[in-house]
């Protein structure tokens, strides 16, 4: 059976559809709405608001660089920049807080931060458009 499922590229394919579409809906959104929250929250945490305009590069170029395997390593790097900013200017009082079902408040950044390092340290794999 293990021989049937042995296909890492194939699972580096997977990883990357998935992680772009999930992250590029969030870019598609702000670009929709606007990036006001955005930059409140950058002032909050005594951020210039001008780098709110980051937002696209790592919520919009970097999954869309993702999904078609262009420099999938250099794109995994703006996308760990963009979810440790999330995380610093959205959840640091609750890195580690708990939902009342169990997980963690930031789970999502989290899951998007660890499919980032996947990608920085396995590349892209064979279908790639441009490997890096």
């Amino acid at each position: 059976m293990s021989k049937y499922l042995n296909y890492p590229n194939l699972g580096l394919l997977i990883l990357r559809i998935f992680l772009g579409i999930c992250v590029l809906y969030h870019g598609l959104f702000k670009l929709k709405f606007g990036i006001e929250p955005v930059a409140s929250l950058l002032i909050n945490a005594k951020i210039p608001s001008f780098l709110s305009y980051f937002v696209y590069l790592g919520e919009i170029l970097a999954p869309v660089m993702i999904i078609f395997g262009i420099y999938t390593r250099f794109a995994s790097i703006m996308l760990i920049a963009t979810s440790c900013t999330i995380l610093y200017v959205a959840y640091m009082d609750k890195l580690f807080a708990v939902t009342n079902f169990g997980g963690l408040v930031p789970e999502i950044v989290y899951l998007y931060l660890g499919a980032s390092l996947c990608l920085l340290f396995c590349g892209g794999g064979k279908f790639s458009i441009k490997n890096d």
